[in-house]
């Protein structure tokens, strides 16, 4: 069996930068390592990507809860913006079954992005009450390991202010709104894993928190690693 490892946060506090750094460093002590999502991820082409998720999201449409996550995030969770209501549910369908499977492979397998993150996209922008509630009935296994990666807000508002590119929901958004938003976000992100704490018996995955922006995150997700055995 596989353990699997995901990573959450607010957009810009590290998650990826991190999440690569592991993967490098149990690969360099020997240890089977997959990036779960780089098959989807921007190294592959837009076609490849397409095709890809495609096939992964009517997978995991077959799956427990797959067909009540499409219908309810895409038409009852009132997302703001229209596209979301096809993008949020595809995108946590894709996960999800990334998950699955992943259990099912020997060695650690690490997603920069997984369920939790989805489930707080799905939630930022709509009825995150109506969200929240489904993230938390959700039946799919969830991560071994969950890293909720951490950063100051203040931080987080200049990095996102000064990137070109859009990697993230929040970056366009500007001045007392963005901090509006990130302060929305975090407590998005406190209630989804303060559910994961609480979530019944075999359900409950191991939560840490990592400084994004200080040194030792690497050795502190390598130290929970070794506590799941």
């Amino acid at each position: 069996m596989g353990t699997v490892v995901e990573f959450c946060g607010l957009p810009g506090a590290g998650k990826s930068t991190i999440a690569g750094a592991l993967v490098a460093s149990l690969r360099l002590q020997g240890v089977p390592t997959t990036e779960v999502m780089a098959p989807v991820g921007p190294t592959a082409t837009r076609g490849e990507r397409f095709r890809r998720k495609t096939l992964v999201i009517a997978r995991g449409m077959t799956s427990s809860g797959g067909v009540a996550i499409a219908g309810n995030l895409g038409l009852r969770s009132r997302q703001q913006a229209g596209r979301d209501r096809l993008a949020r549910p595809a995108n946590l369908l894709v996960v999800r079954d990334a998950v699955r499977r992943a259990k099912d492979r020997r060695g650690v397998h690490v997603l920069d992005q997984g369920p939790v993150q989805e489930w707080w996209s799905a939630a930022l922008r709509a009825d995150d009450t109506r969200v929240l509630r489904w993230a938390a009935t959700d039946p799919a296994p969830p991560a071994d390991l969950v890293v909720r990666v951490d950063a100051p807000l203040g931080v987080l508002a200049r990095r996102l202010a000064g990137r070109r590119e859009r990697q993230s929901r929040l970056e366009g958004v500007a001045g007392v709104d963005l901090e509006a938003e990130l302060a929305r976000g975090e407590w998005l992100l406190d209630a989804l894993c303060d559910e994961l704490v609480h979530s019944p018996g075999t359900r409950r995955p191991m939560l840490i928190r990592v400084d994004g922006y200080g040194p030792g995150a690497v050795d502190a997700v390598g130290e929970a690693l070794r506590r799941l055995g």
